[in-house]
């Protein structure tokens, strides 16, 4: 189980950024560390975009001892979502009006 919160921290168009705030208290460590991630849709023009995501780990009271594997397996999480993201706006791109 996971909370996550979104907010729509920029859109215009030539961008969209969502940033990610997720908590996951019933995994081990879960309630020592809040997950942000950043998802930016940049408009590149002549029908092209650009995706950056990122993810970071945040310690509110310290890192625990195994903040480094939190931190991996914080990346390998994501870069499995990240992967599925793009591959949406790939497959739906077609579907919204130029």
């Amino acid at each position: 189980m996971c909370y996550a919160t979104f907010e729509i921290s920029r859109y215009d168009e030539h961008c969209l950024v969502i940033k990610e705030k997720t908590l996951t208290p019933d995994v081990p460590y879960g309630n020592t560390f809040i997950s942000w991630t950043q998802y930016s849709i940049v408009n590149n023009g002549r029908n092209s975009c650009r995706l950056v995501c990122s993810v970071e780990a945040e310690f509110p009271q310290g890192p625990p001892m195994v903040a480094r594997q939190i931190k991996s397996g914080m990346r390998t999480g994501t870069a499995e979502k990240f992967v599925a993201l793009g591959e949406a706006i790939c497959r739906y791109a077609e579907a919204f009006p130029k």
